[in-house]
């Protein structure tokens, strides 16, 4: 994983790196907290949990390399989470065979389930690869509303219950 400063498109700039980590031969989705502090990153295959990386000493140049996650987060040991989108302190992930998951990562090395809904009864293919299932999601700021797409089941609009929204402003970060 590569972190560039690229205000200036003419002349990016390498901030940090996160190379070497053990159990990540290469990244699928890596997204990043509105401060730009915490990154998720899903590596594409099963049983692997998402790493939580603080990218904060490398952003600081304490150091160029960050090579270990902080935090992990799987929704069961034989899960294969794919695309995910953060909305502070949540991260809402579409899990092939296990649907929509939210987790809360207000305290990125002690990240934890809130709430999740089953989109598919896909037969799980342990080790063969996804059966199909959730593939895509994206949270709508001004309400709230979750959607997710499935492979087998199609779209899927959906509500969290205490989660009316999200707006940057009340965390002190841009929307």
């Amino acid at each position: 994983l590569w972190i560039y400063d690229v205000s200036d498109l003419k002349s990016p700039k390498l901030l940090t790196t996160a190379t070497g980590v053990s159990g990540i031969s290469r990244a699928h989705t890596f997204v990043v907290d509105p401060t730009g502090r915490y990154g998720v990153v899903e590596t594409e295959y099963q049983y692997a949990p998402l790493r939580i990386f603080d990218f904060k000493p490398g952003l600081d140049g304490t150091t160029k390399n960050i090579s270990r996650p902080i935090g992990a987060w799987i929704p069961q040991w034989n899960s294969l989470p794919h695309n995910v989108a953060i909305r502070w302190p949540y991260v809402f992930v579409s899990d092939y065979e296990d649907g929509l998951q939210v987790f809360n990562m207000m305290d990125p090395t002690n990240p934890y389930t809130v709430g999740y809904y089953y989109t598919c009864d896909c037969p799980r293919r342990e080790g063969a690869g996804f059966g199909g299932g959730a593939w895509g999601v994206q949270v709508r700021n001004a309400d709230g509303l979750i959607v997710i797409s499935d492979i087998n089941t199609g779209f899927w609009s959906l509500k969290m219950d205490g989660f009316d929204g999200w707006n940057g402003h009340q965390w002190g970060v841009p929307n």
